[in-house]
């Protein structure tokens, strides 16, 4: 009996409901459309609306922009519906699939084919993911925390996002890496309130739900990880941005539901020993994949930043250059 209790706990570590993996798989080719067709439009923006809802304004009429929140919130919703039954631990992890689809089809977008330093990188990090969750063998928790715990999150998250926003002040890769950090430490403490809204409503019901403080700071926080979001695609390539929004995302929710949630994490030593291996491979696939970029592209984009309205054209066509040259 004692042995059949243990291997009942063990699945129960590594559940994975095939509709949850296909939700957030659907999801992640949601997002990636659309982190590529907003990317597309906000950074024809000029320069001084970064961080500004008038650049949101602005995004309202390019009708590709549409286009990418259309698939946005497509992929918002198949990421609750999977939240619904799987943990952050599982399901914010497989949304790092949409890193493998948005750089093809920005390429496609471009008319250009795939460097071999993107592609490769970006497969490195898929793979580090892989083995991050075979180390970790995620599994459920109940996604409810004290107050003070919330409370202590809010305020180390928004004193990292402040300090990201007020260092992002030079223009090109700079910028887009700090306010693709803070983009994504929301976007993590986005998909842990969503969890949490998503079981009050199944759980509790739509009044109860409203009751509670979850959605509204749901929404606040969407909000704010939406102008960071789309202010880092405004400030350069998508390479510079969307890896580390895609990786840090999942980090600060799979750490939300370890440490508040109670979610199932290996804690052996060969377990943390392969988790680590994991998180320095999604490192070195970050700055590589990031890090890479030719210098009359950015010098074109800083020069933009200094006289948006005669340089913006010449940056596009530097960035569009940079990415014909063979790596």
């Amino acid at each position: 009996m004692v042995l059949h209790l243990r291997h009942l706990q063990f699945l129960e570590h590594v559940y994975a409901p095939l509709s949850v993996v296909l939700a957030a798989l659907g999801a992640a080719a949601c997002f990636a459309v659309a982190a590529v067709l907003q990317q597309s439009a906000a950074s024809a923006q000029a320069p001084d609306l970064s961080l500004r809802p008038q650049l949101l304004v602005n995004l309202l009429r390019q009708p590709r922009w549409l286009l990418g929140n259309l698939a946005s919130v497509g992929g918002y919703v198949l990421q609750f519906l999977a939240l619904e039954r799987g943990s952050l631990a599982l399901v914010e992890p497989l949304l790092v699939a949409s890193l493998v689809i948005a750089l093809p089809f920005g390429a496609a977008l471009e008319h250009r084919r795939l460097w071999a330093s993107e592609w490769a990188p970006a497969l490195l990090i898929v793979a580090a993911l892989a083995w991050f969750l075979l180390a970790a063998q995620p599994g459920p928790g109940a996604p409810r925390a004290p107050a003070v715990d919330w409370i202590v999150l809010a305020v180390v998250t928004a004193s990292v996002v402040g300090l990201c926003v007020r260092y992002a002040n030079a223009p090109g890769r700079r910028r887009a890496l700090l306010l693709a950090i803070a983009a994504g430490l929301l976007f993590g403490l986005t998909g842990a309130l969503t969890e949490v809204t998503g079981h009050l409503l199944s759980t509790r019901g739509l009044g109860h739900m409203l009751t509670s403080g979850a959605p509204y700071a749901l929404v606040v926080v969407s909000v704010g990880g939406f102008l960071l979001n789309q202010s880092a695609f405004q400030a350069g390539a998508l390479r510079w941005s969307l890896p580390v929004m895609t990786i840090l995302e999942p980090l600060v929710a799979i750490m939300i539901g370890e440490f508040m949630f109670g979610e199932h994490i290996a804690t052996s030593f060969a377990a943390r020993l392969g988790e680590i291996i994991g998180l320095l491979m999604m490192t070195a696939g970050i700055a590589i994949l990031s890090g890479h970029t030719q210098p009359e592209a950015e010098a074109a984009i800083i020069t933009m930043a200094a006289a948006p309205d005669t340089a913006r054209g010449t940056a596009r066509d530097a960035d569009a250059h940079s990415t014909t040259v063979p790596s």
